[in-house]
């Protein structure tokens, strides 16, 4: 009986101590719930994979901000970023391995032509920004000009924007694809022009003519969407996904146009916010980061259009993507028919 005493007395001691001891330290009652609280949280978040064509780079700024702003963690979303080719993203998502990532409206159209269940739900760039540039001095301003003695038209390969942009521009103007002597130059597009090895070389309006200014070479650019309107660069995602979980299809959308619109309203801030995410960028000298600037800077003109003013950022124009249809079918390069409705969807920039 003296034993139990015993413990019942220590124990009543042990209690009134630890009440006495949090009454003396008030300020480490708060951190409590938030330690047990987090690992919940973080549970729940979606983890979903974001996959790009592409290295890292400035104009996946609006993506960055998202995520680094926590607007996707706002949402219940986990998101990681995948680097890789354009048909590489494009068969992970038809598979589910990735949840979303960047293509081409001709790369979809393409795809589902194969039976590939993918969707574009949101517009990245809403004008094709292929170019082809060309130092001033070339006197290259027409599409026609290409026909010329002598002139020679220098592309990554025969794939990619590159080659369906100068595709479409021969396609708009009736210039046979024999009358342009191509050649395949690999990436060396500015160094192609500035040695003179190429006359005019394809790349993008917000990237390559960019780089010969800043090395104070005027030039000359003829923009495919001009002639053309292709159906650009937009964020896919697969049918299965769209059936099955909508909500984190409309989740990602939101918050990338989110990121978008920041980028947008503060590209100085959003530029800075980007370079934690290109290593290689942020520790890159000062003209480097001046270049890539002035291309995230360029690179906002070609999210927004006069049909974004009425209709919002990520908008799919439905002309677009029917002329890129038709121009793929007449060409040749599309051998099935499509329908064009079911390789787009507006519903999820609302």
């Amino acid at each position: 009986m003296m034993h139990r005493l015993v413990v019942i007395l220590m124990i009543m001691i042990m209690v009134a101590l630890a009440a006495a001891g949090c009454g003396a330290t008030p300020a480490a009652a708060p951190t409590m719930p938030a330690a047990a609280t987090t690992p919940t949280e973080s549970a729940a978040l979606r983890p979903v994979v974001m996959g790009f064509p592409y290295i890292p780079n400035v104009q996946f700024a609006h993506f960055y901000l998202a995520d680094a702003k926590g607007y996707y963690e706002a949402e219940g979303l986990d998101v990681s970023f995948d680097y890789n080719f354009e048909t590489d993203v494009v068969q992970r998502v038809a598979q589910g391995t990735l949840q979303f990532a960047l293509a081409s409206g001709d790369s979809v159209l393409l795809a589902r032509s194969q039976g590939l269940p993918i969707v574009t739900v949101m517009t990245n760039s809403q004008r094709f920004p292929t170019v082809l540039f060309s130092k001033a001095e070339a006197n290259i301003t027409t599409p026609k000009d290409l026909t010329r003695d002598g002139v020679t038209v220098g592309i990554p390969g025969r794939f990619g924007a590159s080659w369906i942009g100068l595709l479409a521009l021969l396609y708009a103007e009736n210039i046979p694809r024999e009358a342009v002597n191509v050649q395949e130059i690999g990436f060396t597009q500015v160094a192609a022009i500035t040695e003179g090895k190429v006359t005019v070389a394809t790349g993008y309006g917000n990237n390559e003519p960019i780089q010969l200014e800043r090395q104070g070479i005027p030039v000359n650019v003829i923009r495919v969407a001009d002639y053309f309107p292709l159906a650009s660069d937009g964020l896919i995602t697969g049918e299965q996904l769209i059936a099955g979980d909508p909500d984190t299809v409309r989740k990602f959308v939101r918050a990338t146009l989110r990121g978008m619109a920041d980028v947008i309203a503060d590209p100085d801030a959003a530029f800075t916010t980007a370079l934690d995410y290109i290593p290689e960028l942020k520790g890159a000298d000062q003209s480097t980061q001046d270049l890539q600037r002035a291309v995230l800077q360029a690179t906002l003109d070609y999210w927004q259009s006069d049909k974004t003013k009425t209709e919002g950022l990520g908008f799919c124009d439905e002309t677009n993507w029917r002329e890129t249809y038709i121009f793929l079918r007449e060409s040749g390069l599309l051998a099935t028919d499509v329908d064009v409705t079911k390789a787009f969807t507006n519903q999820f920039i609302k």
